[in-house]
């Protein structure tokens, strides 16, 4: 058996995986299959990025848990950074299909546990190998890691005859994980039960003597053929493990020397105080017996003075070309490591956000291999180089640290003034310190020369923190356009919301009762309400003066640490009066939370999660220090918009992603339980065109003309694709409940020579053949993890499925694991929405393979963005449909590119049309976005409705009107179901 091949384990259940249908893997293309074991499968694929060859081991589907897979990149990660000779490197690690893979070097040879097929080793063939492995062992175990699963088809024989050892800390990886494991604990059964040690099978914690035991089993069995314990059973084996003596080696053996049965004795003692304690003491008992085995003695004592200097000049000569050997040797290695390996362990850390640690692994291959350009070309890319950094006063001492991860080592970089340093590119947490001032600890944009203003930092309200605003501040804000420029003063913003504790204080302060806080008008409807008149209206669920989340007056026990929700514009502006502070407006606002730091922001705050948390417990911090301004609640801006409204902005923890800097725009009086605020004070006048009413970007769709029929087909041409064979395969069920299961397919896409995936929900309460929806989702998921087994906005479809209706839901390109990456609404290429004209085209394609559902009766579901650009799809499809349903849409008011302008599709599309909207959409406004839609739909009136709910944008917060509206539309266009 040539390369690397895992032997097949009978011990080892954890199934197999087959051969992927997609010939990439991430970057890698899969060439062949070189083996199978417990764990999974092993390929030789292509590195297209490095231009290498590797082998990739694809692990079993279910090998890892739920928790265990957010962990398996970072522990592969750390694996990634031994760097031995006697170990096979890990590079990479990833998921395909569903199941997890482990990229690593590819070793030619074969396994020790197929070279041992033909019977015991000779003795000193196998104790220079077990010393190897032991050396192995004792550079992992340096660096804190225990391979828990040595074996001998762990362990490659190269066609050299040198060891190699594999799969370090992949037990690891594999370990169970539950309320008292964790992946960074060393306790758990993990392993293989014939070479666990007694510990290890008792479920007691493991350390280096562990391995220690395993490598004594393998020696054992290279000079035995056998292993010392056996059992009937796995608890038998087990307890022989834990309670029995083993067959000595001489008795097996009479003819192996007793120096080998001691070595072999002492690695297995049950007592792991009586082991070796590390491997280098293995390594000088059993390179003492290979000295002897190849005729290496101790020179004899001589009283020839003139033999004993010519000795010792011999020695000393040969102890200078060992040392010269070694650091030659050493040099090679480490040289070898920073141009074949360093570039991939670079490249895993930039992605897994570990921008500091990427920086010292560059430095370090820089150190190693100097000159070379591929690190040179890596330098550039992830180095900002020559950064000057300043700060007031000066002398303060400057350290950077990993955004995305609060608990990772402070990297100092010097005290300021630092006229030329190079830090990494990623994104950092700063923070800059001196005795007698104070600190600060902020995310800012690295730029050419950092500027910390600290004497000022330090001058902050207590809760405040300091915000140097742009004179000239402009921004381009999605579906408002461009704000400014603005001479905006600098201002102290509130670190985090503003909490239940502090706004008890306004509630027992009588702050409901003193109306010099509150405006002095109300507008709603038309009307104009008296300060008496409005107060009723800001009532807890008691009728006690109070946020509608409260309860007599006060929040609930344990909140106080909370931001406080369920709040109307008034109050939260009630609130800053009587703390002598202000709401932001609009450009304040995106001076704290600035779009360009969307993706930071989104990862580290509580944005798309399912519970509101503590203020500041997400770590996701701004460039002026502030915390939660992604999720948690949503915040209330000064600006007034479309005559009553005013703006929220950051989403709340139940917004998606693209909320953290889409505006929302709600009633004053709305207060909804996801509601909050933070306050600034200002250091200067707000220009009056920063808090004005603001006007949203419109268009005029009523003197719009749409495209001639002629333009429109050549149009049609940019979404045809050849028909070729789907090849369609499916990948098993991946859930069942009472109502449903879900099964995931894959067929080949139209173009590039990609695979796609899709999900079907198929009920369980109808008979087949299944009237089937085609789901479209909204821009939320474009912010989700790229793993498509955790689908986002089922939500908006799960009714349907219970109701008896079959959803079919593709993994469309751009989303999931289809190379997933940030876009917002409006902000589309071209080529995107054509790409998913035709995944949702081969779903529909796959449709009419399937027996099981009905391919004439189909509806198309999109939402949100899916609804947007499901005019353009729906149109184009609206042959093989029989109605469409668009929730949360409407027309963009930027016009688009020739070819996907969703009014040139709008009057084209016939079919029955079900339009679902929130009555307070800033997204997609009533009267400027779904009404225009609405209008110039093709659909014959009497079979288009326009049903809108009082709700902002998003329809599942009136779930039960959402649910009538669309169920029956669907009886009366699909037909009732029995």
């Amino acid at each position: 058996m040539s390369d690397q091949a895992p032997v097949p384990d009978p011990e080892q259940t954890l199934g197999t995986v087959d051969t992927p249908t997609s010939t990439m893997m991430g970057r890698y293309r899969v060439v062949d299959r070189l083996g199978a074991g417990g764990m999974g499968v092993v390929f030789r694929a292509q590195d297209e990025k490095l231009e290498r060859v590797v082998a990739i081991k694809m692990l079993a589907p279910g090998v890892l848990s739920d928790e265990a897979r957010r962990h398996f990149r970072h522990e592969a990660l750390a694996l990634a950074r031994l760097n031995h000779s006697r170990i096979a490197a890990v590079y990479d690690a990833g998921e395909q299909e569903g199941s997890d893979y482990i990229v690593m070097e590819l070793v030619s040879g074969e396994s020790l546990a197929h070279k041992l097929r033909s019977g015991p080793m000779p003795l000193k063939d196998a104790t220079a190998l077990v010393i190897q492995i032991a050396e192995a062992l004792e550079e992992a175990h340096e660096q804190g890691i225990i391979h828990r699963d040595l074996k001998p088809a762990n362990v490659m024989v190269t066609t050299k005859g040198n060891a190699k050892v594999l799969d370090f800390g992949i037990a690891k990886l594999l370990a169970p994980v539950d309320a008292t494991h964790s992946l960074d604990a060393t306790n758990g059964l993990v392993g293989t039960p014939r070479y666990m040690a007694p510990e290890q099978a008792q479920g007691a914690k493991v350390d280096a003597r562990t391995d220690l035991w395993s490598l004594g089993v393998l020696y054992y069995e290279a000079l035995t053929g056998k292993v010392p314990f056996e059992g009937s059973g796995i608890f038998a084996l087990l307890r022989s493990i834990t309670e029995d003596p083993y067959p000595t080696l001489r008795k097996i053996n009479p003819e192996l020397p007793g120096e080998a049965s001691a070595i072999i004795n002492r690695c297995l003692q049950k007592d792991p105080t009586l082991r070796y304690q590390s491997g280098a003491a293995f390594i000088d008992d059993a390179q003492a017996l290979l000295n002897r085995l190849n005729g290496v003695t101790p020179a004899d004592s001589t009283s020839n003075r003139r033999l004993r200097w010519i000795a010792a000049g011999s020695i000393t000569l040969l102890l200078a070309l060992c040392v010269g050997g070694y650091f030659f040797y050493r040099r090679s290695v480490e040289r070898s490591w920073a141009r074949e390996q360093a570039p991939s362990q670079i490249a895993a850390l930039i992605d897994a956000h570990q921008p500091i640690a990427a920086f010292h692994t560059l430095q370090r291959a820089q150190r190693d291999l100097p000159g070379d350009p591929g690190l040179a070309k890596l330098y550039d890319q992830y180095i900002y180089s020559g950064i000057k950094i300043l700060s007031d006063p000066p002398g303060a001492k400057v350290e950077i640290q990993d955004l995305q991860d609060p608990g990772s080592p402070w990297l100092t970089l010097g005290t300021t003034p630092i006229n030329a340093i190079d830090i990494p590119s990623g994104s950092l947490r700063w923070r800059v310190s001196k005795a007698g001032v104070g600190q600060m600890v902020i995310a800012p944009a690295t730029d050419g020369t950092m500027q910390f203003a600290l004497a000022v930092e330090t001058q902050a309200p207590p809760g405040m923190v300091y915000a140097d605003a742009d004179p000239g501040w402009r921004e381009f804000a999605d579906f408002i356009g461009w704000l400014g420029p603005y001479k905006m003063p600098a201002y102290f913003v509130d670190r985090h919301e503003v909490t239940n504790r502090d706004y008890q204080a306004f509630v027992d302060a009588g702050g409901y009762e003193k109306p010099q806080y509150w405006p002095t008008e109300f507008p709603q409807n038309g009307k104009t309400l008296s300060w008496t008149q409005a107060m009723p209206l800001f009532r807890d669920d008691t009728g006690r003066p109070g946020p509608s989340t409260w309860t007599g007056g006060h929040y609930a026990e344990g909140q106080a640490d909370f931001p406080v929700t369920g709040v109307s514009w008034y109050e939260a502006t009630a609130y800053a009066t009587f703390v002598g502070k202000t709401l932001p407006v609009l450009a304040q606002w995106y001076e704290t939370a600035p779009p360009d730091q969307a993706q930071n922001a989104i990862l580290a705050g509580n944005i798309s999660a399912t519970a509101l948390k503590p203020v500041e417990a997400s770590h996701q911090l701004g460039p002026f220090g502030t915390y939660d301004t992604a999720g948690n609640a949503r915040e209330w801006l000064a600006n007034t918009v479309d005559r009553d409204l005013r703006f929220l902005l950051g989403g709340s923890y139940r917004s998606p992603g693209y909320l953290y800097d889409d505006p929302e725009a709600l009633s004053p009086f709305d207060r909804s339980d996801t509601n909050g605020f933070r306050c600034v004070k200002s250091l200067g006048p707000i220009p009056a065109e920063a808090s004005a009413p603001l006007i949203r970007t419109t268009r005029d769709f009523a003197s719009y003309k749409p495209v001639s029929d002629e333009v429109f087909n050549a149009y049609k041409l940019l979404y045809s694709y050849p028909d070729t064979p789907l090849n369609a395969k499916s990948e098993g069920i991946v859930k069942e409940t009472a109502d449903y299961r879900e099964e995931k397919v894959s067929f080949d896409a139209a173009y590039g020579g990609e695979r796609m995936f899709a999900y079907l929900f198929l009920p369980k309460r109808v008979q087949a053949p299944y009237q089937t929806i085609l789901f479209f989702p909204s821009a939320r998921v474009l912010f989700l993890p790229p793993d498509s087994s955790h689908l986002g906005d089922t939500k908006f479809f799960d009714y349907a499925v219970q109701s008896g209706r079959a959803v079919i839901y593709p993994i469309y390109k751009y989303m999931y694991e289809r190379e997933q990456r940030l876009s917002l609404p409006g902000g589309r290429n071209d080529n995107e929405i054509i790409d998913w004209y035709k995944d949702a085209a081969r779903s529909l394609e796959y449709l009419q393979t399937r027996k099981d559902l009905d391919s004439t009766r189909v509806a198309y579901m999109g939402v949100s963005m899916g609804s947007a650009d499901g005019v353009i799809i729906a149109t184009l499809l609206q042959n093989q449909l029989k109605t469409v349903i668009l929730l949360d849409g409407g027309f963009f008011m930027v016009q688009g590119a020739k070819g996907i302008d969703q009014a040139d599709f709008a009057p084209r599309l016939k079919l029955p049309t079900l339009l679902v909207n929130g009555r307070y959409d800033y997204t997609f406004p009533v009267e400027r976005a779904q009404d225009p839609l609405f209008d110039l739909l093709g659909t014959p009136p009497a079979e288009k409705s326009h049903v809108i709910l009082d709700t902002p944008h998003d329809v599942t917060e009136q779930r039960p009107q959402l649910v009538k509206a669309v169920l029956d539309w669907l009886d009366q266009y699909l037909g009732r179901l029995n």
